[in-house]
């Protein structure tokens, strides 16, 4: 969490006369920092009670990095299938919240599996689109297919307590920590060839 702090006051302090994919990731970091911040401090005093706040980060992370790669892609017809992606998957959680709103208290499968695949998807279409050339938002790209794939993975094993409270996948739990570290570095890699020269 102290990384991802850290990122987005890096971001937010150099973000004058940036342009608007800078300005996005940077309401994206302070997002997901205050996100963190809410939920390490009700896990601390009500373990277990914080599980909610997850429906909060990654709604909000592909909120942002739709319009991010919105902003990104060149291509008419990708524009159209974010935009497509976007209101489908909504329209999916929409429907599945009011049908089931207890599942507002847990993880929501379908909808961490849906938000982190599509974004994903984007990742690896930006990464093939700049192949040969001059490397924009690589390293981000990079460092977010690593984390969805981990969580994706680790959400996928089918049983949330066991991975979050029980010593049989705490292991599991590291690695995915891990890959979050090495997400926010190359986070801060990314800042870094951002503050250097204009992209």
């Amino acid at each position: 969490m102290l990384l991802l702090i850290v990122n987005a006051i890096l971001f937010a302090k150099e973000s004058k006369g940036k342009n608007q994919k800078y300005y996005v990731l940077t309401i994206y970091l302070i997002t997901l920092s205050v996100i963190e911040t809410i939920c390490n401090y009700i896990g601390f005093f009500k373990p277990g009670n914080n599980l909610f706040l997850s429906h909060f980060y990654f709604n909000f992370q592909f909120l942002f990095l739709s319009f991010f790669f919105y902003q990104l892609f060149e291509n008419p017809f990708l524009k159209k299938i974010i935009v497509f992606a976007f209101i489908a998957v909504y329209a999916f959680l929409i429907i599945q919240y009011y049908l089931k709103p207890e599942i507002f208290w847990g993880f929501n499968l379908p909808e961490i599996l849906s938000i982190s695949f599509i974004l994903i998807a984007y990742s690896l279409i930006h990464l093939y689109n700049n192949l040969g050339e001059i490397k924009k938002y690589y390293y981000f790209c990079i460092g977010l297919i690593m984390y969805l794939l981990c969580s994706s993975i680790i959400f996928m094993s089918g049983n949330f307590e066991l991975v979050f409270f029980q010593d049989p996948y705490i292991d599991i739990w590291i690695f995915n920590s891990l890959l979050y570290i090495v997400y926010q570095i190359l986070i801060l890699k990314e800042w870094k060839l951002l503050t250097s020269k204009s992209l």
